[in-house]
């Protein structure tokens, strides 16, 4: 798969450039490097997507059984995962830092959010770049960005709320949001926190990967 490279200068040129990127790059969304993913092969030829959770973590799991899954994905001890209580939302999460969770990457941070009512997992953020990574480089993070964009454009969404290369209000842009059959979503951000910076400047773009669970009635799913 070919990947373009990310130039870094000027955060306008970035930001402007970031759809563009996206967009136009050969390869970026398709299964061979000959072929842009287009409408058509991206919603009627793909296998329907299966939104389940993160790995070894899936919705619905206890906190417990999410510590299990946190082990057997990464070797991860109790005393490398962080308990968090949101004081807003009224919610729990576990955290933990990921060394090499994508090729192309250094540090990410993994957190598994808990509905506030039944305890289940409901949510998990992966959040890539700064400030998780200080050593993060510009290109590090968008050719990550394209790696899983072209993992998301692999399988088949609900038409509904499906969006590609968007580009929001604050100036990120949402490389994919998609919800599967059931009505459970991915959705995966490209952020440039800095929209006032300067050529030269060291840029602390991010990456956010969140897959959600739309379905808060805890059923039989419920272990």
């Amino acid at each position: 798969m070919a990947i373009n490279r990310f130039t870094v200068g000027p955060l306008k040129l970035i930001l402007i450039g970031l759809v563009s990127l996206f967009i136009s790059g050969a390869g970026l969304f398709s299964e061979n490097s000959e072929e842009l993913a287009t409408d058509k092969n991206v919603k009627n030829t793909k296998p329907l997507a299966k939104i389940e959770g993160f790995r070894s973590a899936k919705f619905n799991m206890s906190m417990d059984q999410v510590k299990e899954a946190i082990y057997q994905d990464f070797r991860l001890s109790d005393e490398k995962i962080d308990s968090i209580k949101d004081p807003t939302e009224q919610t729990y999460s576990l955290a933990v830092t990921v060394e090499k969770l994508l090729p192309t990457f250094g540090k990410s941070r993994v957190m598994y959010v808990f509905d506030y009512k039944t305890k289940r997992l409901s949510q998990v953020n992966i959040l890539m770049g700064h400030p998780v990574d200080t050593e993060s480089k510009p290109e590090q993070i968008v050719d990550s960005g394209n790696l899983l964009g072209n993992h998301f454009f692999k399988k088949q969404y609900q038409e509904d709320g499906l969006l590609r290369h968007a580009r929001l209000s604050d100036g990120s842009v949402l490389i994919f949001r998609g919800k599967d059959q059931t009505g459970r979503m991915a959705l995966l951000r490209l952020s440039n926190p800095q929209p006032n910076a300067k050529k030269g400047d060291d840029l602390k773009i991010s990456l956010t990967l969140s897959y959600i669970n739309t379905i808060s009635k805890c059923n039989s799913d419920c272990r």
